[in-house]
């Protein structure tokens, strides 16, 4: 009987850890809350809602791929433009976990180039990795 107890504890270990490298899907986002961001400038193209804070963009399931067979697409390091709802406000981070360099909005931004950065032409376009987002 022991031995059945050992595998099954090691079995539900790697089902939790294959659990936990899953990409994840955001939302849905309540009309009017959060922020919106769009993988190209001008408020254009694929979009996702957030109103929560999301400490690595890789691991959510977006528009960016760089072409790698079997990779699952995400939302870092590809966003372009920030649409802010009223009353919130978010804050960008170059690296996951909302580490390195960053940049508060808290109103619409319609291309991050124009936000001085480290990444893209001294900008934050195409490079954020994560974000913090709260009611102001």
């Amino acid at each position: 009987m022991r031995p059945f107890l050992i595998t099954m504890g090691v079995l539900a270990a790697f089902v939790l850890a294959a659990c936990a490298s899953d990409m994840v899907s955001l939302g849905p986002t309540p009309a009017g809350e959060g922020i919106v961001i769009f993988l190209h400038a001008d408020f254009s193209g694929p979009s996702q809602s957030l109103n929560v804070d999301v400490p690595d963009l890789s691991r959510v399931e977006g528009a960016c791929s760089s072409g790698q067979e079997g990779e699952t697409p995400s939302w870092s390091d590809c966003i372009s433009s920030v649409k802010v709802m009223p009353g919130w406000t978010a804050t960008l981070y170059r690296d996951k976990d909302y580490k390195g360099a960053s940049v508060v909005v808290n109103a619409d931004t319609p291309s991050l180039r124009d936000l001085r950065g480290p990444c893209d032409k001294d900008s934050f376009n195409d490079c954020v990795s994560s974000i913090r987002v709260k009611r102001q």
